[in-house]
């Protein structure tokens, strides 16, 4: 049944996991490639998924149980244990472990697993015994079965809260550190505090796995293995004819699959059909997760929320600061707040420049827009609503009919029956291309005749919806265009050429009309004549007409461009690039900038890939006309990028200075509050600027640059260009501290661990910067420093190298000594054997007594006699070896040494 699909897929057949499983396989396969690259021996990469309720996390942890099982080298290293949904039973660690065993029993089909826990649970009263006598046990199947395992614990965010005591939480990640026979898989609806905060125990512990709304084809599988399961051949036909109407589904319901099943029951049905019961039922069980959500928030910002929860549709921010009777300034605090939690999110909605705004979980928005209904009628309006937002005229035309027959044959009140046609009668009368139109007005009519009479009250708003009705085979140029651009959309483009033509034969100098049937001939090969209909659009725009049709010129010479550079004709090419100054001004709306800005960057990239960069510049750089630092950020983000390549091309053409001075102007354009993406590329500019600045051996105007890019990543960003920058600022505090400015490289680390603080080697050089400034008192610190980085790169000789040397200043001299040998042990392969700073750390453990472990330390590894010889007679020398006839050079040497043995004598 789809009931248990959309809401219990644990209760699903393995057979109808696999069916249901359409979707996120390509996240499926790179959870389980990174299961198959955990090492044995060293702490796992546990994993979380990440996404709001319907989206699929339990669906896609049970299907990765379940391949696991599937596939014979996993099954035979590993054993799958899923959690219930809702572990409310687990208050302490003790609990978790336990409850661990007792689904390992569901798992395995072995009680005594279970009978342990209960045992467990009754003989020992210390929870701290508990969980160790637990968590043993677990080991004991990993030491009998020789498989380690997987634990699938959804929700983990609410496990966490309710772990409430902080010192589980820790144990718990030493726990998962220490023993590599365990893998934590979770799941959690937003990224919740416990990983978000830096100074809680699982920051940056878990490889996160976001699931957004699906995209296209995945929901285009998702509907097909619906209708198929319905046995709904003509909704599947629907679909496949009427993509357009599928892309609306997948905007409007954010891509969720659970909605967008949902959605599409109640195409499938009718709006009394049991769609609705699940919608109604989805509301209701998660009232208490929404009002909690919901009450955590501010006062304000609940109320801010609250306006946009009811409004629905996207909205812009002084609408919602009228609507909260909040000043601008603090309604887009509020806003700010809302997306950097999760509880909105930003929208971008075509050819409008500026961004609005929309309740992220789009379940949220329905739980708003059902339960805070103020009466049966109110309610039902808002699902109407709701349905017809979603599915537009077209989509509600088969619900109508649809409706009328499932209210006769319904046993409900009259008062039932008078809303629903009240509330269908506006969207009847007011959708006049509708053949069923008066039919429908008829039927409504008649029902209502027979069941409440003719006075009626609902009869009056039956009629006063369809007074004075134009005739509905009212047919315009204008909803024929945007047919044309639909079917363009939808790819369906011999369709769109028919139309296009159909149009031009009515009106010949519709611009638009010329412009889209260039598209639809370019995407079906017709390239010559293609070419002809984008030079049609554009001789039909003269350079003093609207802004609009302006528009339409730079989409002719647009699409002339890019058939031009396809037929090889590169002069023809450029001479469109030559035209666009008659249609574009410098002090044009955003919009029309916007849109030739990005032309021009997509064909100066054609340019570029046929290896003509002295075109490609030139073309880069008219850009620079159209796009001004005060412009929304979309448009800056055009002339950031193109400032990018144009200087990347440049420092490849030799002309250095003229690069450097590229990347430069990218900062001129990007702002520290610009979206992430924007940021991206002013961090990647400084990047790119900081590495030829290196080539060039100008090492300090480098360094400058990496601390600048840092400017533009936050501890929000994803992790890959937070640890390319932080180990970018780890490089430069090297540089520091060769050129002995310690300060300025523990600054330059620090900002390098805030950014990253999984960033290995930023904490090591961090180390090594405050080390160097001996400072006694802060020794501790700086062992906690080199204690961070060996536990993030546990085979670094570096790292453990620097650890040795703290602790050997803080007089651990055994443990030092220990920690250097695996260091050295470690880095046998490497190129330079003769590291930087060992012979200096061997010279202070002979110093220390601990000549005979430094010579056999030499002696396991051969290499260093060999690259150290005069420190290695140097040491036989002070344990009372006699030493063979050396060359004066060495023995010199050697004597040197010994001297420093005497000086470094603690």
């Amino acid at each position: 049944m789809i009931r248990r699909r959309l809401y219990n897929p644990a209760q699903l057949t393995p057979d109808e996991l696999k069916a249901s499983f359409v979707a996120r396989r390509e996240t499926l396969a790179d959870m389980l490639r990174l299961l198959g690259e955990q090492p044995s021996d060293r702490p796992c990469q546990h994993m979380l998924l990440i996404g709001p309720r319907g989206m699929g996390k339990t669906t896609l942890g049970l299907r990765f149980l379940q391949a696991v099982e599937e596939t014979p080298g996993l099954a035979a290293a590993w054993q799958p244990v899923a959690f219930h949904e809702e572990s409310y039973e687990i208050c302490d660690l003790a609990d978790f472990w336990l409850a661990a065993l007792r689904h390992l029993t569901r798992a395995t089909k072995e009680s005594r697993w279970a009978d342990k826990a209960e045992d467990l649970a009754r003989d020992e009263s210390d929870t701290e015994r508990l969980a160790a006598y637990a968590l043993a046990a677990l080991l004991d199947f990993r030491q009998e079965s020789g498989r380690r395992l997987i634990l699938f614990v959804e929700n983990l965010d609410l496990v966490f809260e309710q772990l409430r005591d902080e010192r589980d939480v820790h144990a718990l990640r030493a726990s998962l550190i220490e023993y590599p026979d365990i893998l934590l898989i979770g799941s959690a609806n937003a990224v919740f505090d416990a990983i978000r905060n830096h100074s809680k125990p699982f920051y940056e512990f878990f490889r996160l796995f976001f699931l957004r709304g699906l995209g296209r084809e995945d929901c285009l599988r998702i509907l097909e293995a619906l209708a198929e399961h319905e046995d709904r051949k003509e909704f599947l036909d629907m679909l496949n004819r009427e993509r357009g109407r599928l892309e609306t589904i997948r905007r409007l319901t954010g891509g969720n699959p659970r909605l967008l099943v949902l959605a599409c029951r109640m195409m499938i049905e009718s709006p009394l059909g049991t769609a609705f019961e699940d919608l109604e039922r989805l509301v209701d069980e998660q009232t208490p997760y929404f009002k909690a959500r919901i009450e955590e928030l501010p006062v304000q910002a609940r109320k801010v929320f609250h306006c946009l929860a009811e409004r629905w549709t996207p909205m812009l921010a002084r609408e919602l600061s009228v609507a909260a009777k909040l000043s601008s300034s603090h309604a887009s605090a509020q806003l700010r707040q809302l997306v950097e939690k999760g509880y909105a999110r930003e929208v971008q909605i075509q050819r409008e420049k500026r961004v609005r705004y929309e309740v992220g979980d789009r379940f949220y928005n329905i739980y708003y827009l059902l339960r805070f209904s103020r009466t049966g009628r109110d309610r039902l309006e808002r699902l109407v609503g709701f349905l017809h937002d979603l599915f537009g005229s077209t989509g509600m035309r088969s619900m109508y009919p649809a409706t009328l027959k499932a209210l006769r044959g319904h046993t409900i009140s009259t008062g039932e029956v008078s809303d629903w046609l009240g509330v269908l009668a506006g969207y009847v009368a007011g959708d006049r291309e509708f053949p069923e139109r008066d039919s429908w007005r008829r039927q409504a009519v008649d029902l209502v005749s027979d069941t409440m009479g003719i006075n009626a009250p609902v009869l009056v708003e039956i009629e006063r919806a369809f007074a004075g009705r134009p005739s509905s085979q009212a047919n315009n140029l204008t909803d024929r265009m945007h047919r044309a651009i639909g079917l363009v959309e939808a790819e369906r483009f011999a369709e769109a050429e028919a139309a296009c033509r159909k149009l031009i034969s009515e009106t010949p100098e519709d611009a638009a009309a010329w412009s889209f049937l260039g598209v639809a001939l370019f995407r079906q090969g017709s390239l010559e004549d293609a070419l002809a209909a984008s030079e049609r659009a554009v001789a039909y725009v003269s350079p003093d007409d609207s802004v609009e049709l302006r528009m339409l010129a730079v989409a002719g010479l647009s699409g002339k461009s890019r058939i031009a550079l396809e037929l090889e004709r590169l002069e023809a090419a450029m001479a469109a690039v030559e035209r666009v100054s008659c249609y574009v001004r410098p002090g044009d709306p955003p919009q029309l900038r916007e849109m030739a800005a990005g032309w021009l960057w997509d064909c100066g990239n054609g340019f570029a890939s046929k290896g003509q960069q002295e075109k490609a510049l030139v073309i880069w750089r008219r850009i620079t006309e159209y796009v001004h630092t005060g412009d929304p950020h979309t448009l800056r983000g055009q002339i950031a990028i193109a400032l990018t390549a144009k200087a990347s091309i440049l420092v490849e053409l030799g002309r250095h200075d003229e690069g450097l001075s590229d990347w430069e102007r990218v900062t001129e354009y990007v702002r520290v509050e610009d979206p992430a993406e924007l940021r991206s590329t002013a961090y990647s500019a400084l990047v790119h600027r900081g590495t030829a600045l290196l080539n060039l051996e100008r090492y300090e105007d480098a360094i400058a640059d990496c601390r600048r890019a840092a400017e533009y990543v936050n501890a929000e960003d994803p992790i890959q260009p937070r640890n390319q920058i932080a180990t970018l600022l780890a490089i430069g505090g090297t540089m520091l501290n060769a050129f002995r400015k310690y300060g300025e490289s523990e600054s330059t680390c620090r900002k390098a661990t805030d950014i990253d603080p999984a960033c290995g080697k930023a904490w090591r050089v961090l180390a090594a910067a405050v080390f160097a400034q001996n400072d006694d008192a802060r020794l501790a610190e700086v062992e906690d420093y080199a204690r961070r980085a060996v536990e993030l790169e546990p085979e670094d000789f570096d790292a453990l190298h620097m650890l040795s040397d703290v602790l050997f200043r803080r007089g651990n001299w055994s443990k030092a000594l220990e920690l250097l040998e695996r260091a050295v042990h470690i880095g046998k392969g490497r190129e330079n054997s003769d590291w930087p700073g060992l012979t200096a750390s061997l010279i202070k453990f002979v110093a220390a007594g601990y000549g005979a472990s430094v010579k056999r330390l030499m002696e396991r590894n051969a290499h260093l006699v060999e690259t150290m010889e005069p420190l290695w007679h140097a040491v036989r020398a002070a344990l009372g070896e006699e030493l063979e006839p050396l060359p004066t050079e060495i023995m010199n040497t050697v004597t040197d040494i010994r001297r420093k043995f005497v000086e470094e004598r603690p």
